[in-house]
């Protein structure tokens, strides 16, 4: 009789011991995910200098965000037609984002070497417009070299666009 009286202490231990179900909770959760349109940059123009003559005398000839060319030392002749980089960026309606574009740019014609500073309003941290679209003009100034020696100076450069 004692061992039952012992099984039967310990399975009333056990029961009162396991958790009771009508003290049970819980909550349900949703979980959800927003998928926007990728980030597209396209480039509509190049930065062109146009056409130079130097002076004698070191110069730089610049490039608006507009397009406008000016020089300071350096003959502005006719020729190329200048202009200021512009490129489109596409994405998700009103999205934040971080414009990047180089501090410069070194243009080569074969071991000679010119260095452009680059800038653009847009630049940094921006945001597109109600239809996901912003335009980056990218402005320039050129350094000529006093004798720079002649040739067709070229270079390539990325404007970058991020998500923020």
């Amino acid at each position: 009789m004692k061992t039952k009286n012992i099984l039967l202490a310990a399975a009333l231990v056990a029961f009162t011991a396991a958790p009771s179900i009508a003290n049970a909770a819980s909550a349900t959760s949703s979980a959800d995910a927003v998928i926007i349109a990728p980030v597209a940059v396209t480039k509509v123009s190049d930065l062109q200098f146009g056409t130079l003559g130097t002076t004698g005398t070191a110069g730089t000839v610049s490039i608006s965000e507009a397009g406008a060319r000016t020089g300071s030392n350096v003959d502005l002749l006719a020729g190329a037609t200048a202009s200021q980089a512009q490129f489109t960026v596409a994405g998700a309606n009103s999205a934040a984002v971080t414009v990047t574009v180089p501090a410069s740019a070194t243009l080569a014609s074969g071991g000679d070497n010119m260095t452009a500073t680059l800038s653009s309003t847009n630049a940094g941290a921006g945001t597109l417009d109600g239809s996901g679209a912003m335009t980056v003009n990218v402005a320039a100034s050129l350094a000529v070299g006093a004798s720079q020696a002649p040739g067709t100076y070229a270079t390539t450069f990325d404007v970058t666009v991020v998500y923020n």
